[in-house]
């Protein structure tokens, strides 16, 4: 059963330019609210490539990168699989037909309330890392599959300051062997081990470093009498930016987990490589400010979208991406410019100092590359609206779609010639 409304995608010929799609929203809709487009097709494209390069490992996406609705109901529709934090998560991917195995409940520790839950409803892998989760959940869910997540940093340059290893993951040696013994000593189903390496991440070798420790502690956990070890979740980071490409990233793990146990599944809990590149955003700039000294002119423009409704990576630092002016700057020549929010705070700065083009009052900026924990982590500060999200499709990817889930057979658009 699909939960896919046609009327809430705009299907485009093929053709048909993003910038074209962005000008269309802007001239019919007459408003100045910044909006992102969701390119539905990069997401479908996203998962069939990572099943074509990744037969093995079982993609689960990260809910929390990216909640929006309509991609939760695509990757529904081609029964994929979910990485969910949360009660809420669990919920809203549920909703949309997803079943309890497709489940992981991938959040360390976990509210006693939000255990119950999944108990309630069947979702039973759980990650934790710690004796006293162990407890917990052998006191509310004993039948639950257990799976530990250790410590595995990667060395890259672009996870020092997303390093998720300084809240989660017990150390690999002795005290994974401590969890895995305690586990056994209280009842408890071990199903597996997991790791997360950080993200975005451009270390690849750190999987394959993740992936021989799983090893280790699988030999070790038989040698104790734990005989219900069916898998490994080699966790997150995976790029997803237009310009990344998989294959050398699947050239790693498929080497890495050749000599696995055919018997032990692989997944994955992929987030930005599955939304990055689909979602554009557009803003306007409603605001210029133009200062002069002995140097020259600067400037400073406003937006309607700042660090607080899609900008959060800059706010910490994290990412520094520039502008591009959907109608085109007046020259090439480029003056010391700053970006601010339009938000009272003085944190609200998007670009601090950079050389850009000089922009005008009324000019929309496009930004590429906005899917990943900007939009689950926006929110209404001093009154301003998250940007909406726009979802089109071209029609041979929403063919493509239809033939692959047999999602509507009936639709007018799959029947044409």
């Amino acid at each position: 059963m699909s939960f896919i409304n046609i009327n809430e995608i705009k299907i485009y010929e093929d053709q048909v330019k993003e910038y074209d799609i962005l000008k269309q929203i802007i001239a019919t809709r007459d408003q100045e609210d910044a909006f992102y487009i969701l390119d539905l097709g990069d997401v479908i494209k996203k998962h069939r490539n990572w099943l074509k390069k990744m037969p093995r490992v079982v993609p689960h996406f990260a809910v929390k990168c990216n909640p929006d609705p309509m991609v939760i109901k695509i990757l529904a529709a081609m029964n994929a699989s979910f990485d969910c934090a949360s009660q809420q998560e669990i919920e809203q991917v549920m909703q949309y037909g997803v079943t309890p195995d497709k489940i992981i409940f991938a959040n360390p520790t976990k509210s006693p309330s939000h255990i119950k839950f999944a108990k309630s409803v069947g979702v039973d892998k759980m990650t934790v890392d710690n004796e006293l989760e162990l407890l917990k959940i052998k006191n509310l869910f004993p039948e639950a599959k257990i799976i530990i997540r250790f410590r595995c940093d990667s060395n890259s340059n672009l996870t020092q300051f997303i390093n998720l290893g300084i809240k989660f993951g017990c150390d690999p040696g002795d005290e994974a062997n401590k969890l895995i013994q305690f586990s056994k000593n209280l009842g408890l189903t071990l199903h597996g081990f997991s790791f997360h390496v950080g993200s975005p991440c451009n270390d690849f070798n750190a999987y394959t470093y993740g992936i021989e420790i799983c090893k280790q502690l699988i030999t070790f956990a038989k040698s104790i009498g734990c005989k219900d070890i069916k898998l490994v979740d080699i966790g997150g980071g995976f790029p997803g930016e237009s310009e990344f490409q998989i294959d050398e990233l699947s050239n790693v793990i498929n080497e890495a987990i050749e000599k696995l146990d055919p018997g032990i599944e692989v997944m994955s809990e992929p987030g930005r490589y599955y939304v990055a590149s689909a979602f554009t955003l557009t803003s306007y700039l409603h605001s210029k400010r133009s200062i002069t000294d002995e140097n020259g002119p600067r400037y400073m423009y406003f937006a309607n979208c700042g660090v607080y409704s899609g900008f959060i990576e800059e706010l910490l630092n994290l990412c520094s991406r520039h502008p591009i002016s959907l109608f085109g700057p007046v020259s090439d020549k480029k003056y010391p410019s700053t970006l601010w929010g339009p938000t009272l705070d003085s944190y609200d700065c998007i670009i601090k100092d950079a050389l850009l083009p000089e922009f005008q009052i009324g000019d929309w900026l496009v930004w590429s590359n906005m899917g990943a924990y900007t939009a689950s982590l926006a929110f209404k500060f001093n009154g301003f609206e998250p940007p909406v999200v726009y979802p089109f499709i071209r029609k041979s990817q929403w063919k493509e779609f239809c033939d692959i889930t047999r999602y509507n057979m009936n639709c007018w658009l799959c029947k044409l010639e």
